[in-house]
């Protein structure tokens, strides 16, 4: 997220903040968007509140009573929500840090704009508690998720332990053994410390309780469950075949659990993946 703090009317960049590395030239770009907010206030009568410029989303806000246009700009897969409700708390922040400094101007910025350089620290201290508060927030998506597998490989186990003879279940138990030596390599180990915190035993099934949220590779992860549950359900399907898997998929609620979490597994971008496996499209 980049932030702008610019004089409406003589387009003096009072303040900019950069959390993006970008190459444009923060002054140039000062002078053209208030250049732009002129433009549309000439030729559509009001300003416009956000546009797609340069590979970014750009959220603006004016102040007229003070004179002022508030602009942010952060990457298009951030929500204008988002960057408009941040924007307007640096915003009200700014007015009320410095309301004595435009009464005392008589109504205007003119002067020494190094007397809004502190106000960079609160930028900072804004921006460092939304990065947290983002993490904790992908980091509760994560559990979420690792709940929803848990839970997936659970039934399938209970699939395999009550609706197979033992033939069948141990010939299973080895094909999924045999998954899993595939998958968990120690080449894969090597290179992606966390996969071992997956395990597997024919007795004690999967297990991925060991996975820590905050320091593994969140998409690594899931793309390893979602290879895991995809070849566990493709060995059911080929030894007992697809109308059997049906059946045992609805007995053990399977459907139900999708069908009643669609809003969360849609959420949390689950929602495709288990239809398509457990519909076995």
């Amino acid at each position: 997220m980049n932030i702008w703090v610019l004089d409406s009317e003589s387009g003096t960049k009072l303040l900019y903040k950069s959390f993006l590395k970008t190459d444009a030239d923060e002054d140039i770009v000062s002078g053209f968007l208030t250049a732009f907010h002129h433009f549309s206030m000439i030729e559509f009568q009001e300003s416009l509140d956000s546009i797609e410029m340069g590979g970014l989303r750009w959220v603006y806000i004016l102040e007229d009573n003070y004179k002022l246009i508030f602009v942010a700009a952060d990457t298009r897969d951030t929500k204008t929500e988002l960057i408009l409700a941040r924007l307007n708390v640096i915003k009200n922040a700014f007015i009320k840090q410095f309301n004595s400094v435009w009464e005392k101007r008589g109504h205007n910025w003119d002067g020494d704009i190094n007397i809004f350089l502190p106000f960079l620290n609160e930028i900072e201290d804004y921006y460092d508690q939304w990065e947290e508060v983002e993490s904790l927030a992908k980091t509760a998506d994560f559990f979420d998720i690792l709940g929803i597998f848990q839970k997936i490989l659970i039934m399938l186990r209970n699939v395999i332990d009550n609706k197979m003879y033992s033939k069948s279940r141990n010939s299973i138990l080895n094909k999924i053994e045999e998954l899993y030596n595939t998958f968990i390599t120690p080449k894969d180990i090597k290179s992606s410390d966390e996969l071992k915190n997956i395990t597997f035993s024919k007795e004690s099934w999967f297990n991925l309780i060991d996975i820590n949220l905050i320091k593994s590779d969140k998409d690594l992860v899931i793309k390893s469950l979602e290879s895991i549950i995809s070849g566990i359900v493709n060995i059911l399907k080929q030894i007992k075949g697809k109308n059997a898997c049906f059946k045992y998929f609805s007995e053990e609620k399977v459907y139900a659990y999708i069908f009643n979490n669609l809003k969360l597994l849609k959420d949390l971008k689950l929602d495709l993946f288990l239809l398509e496996n457990f519909l076995l499209l």
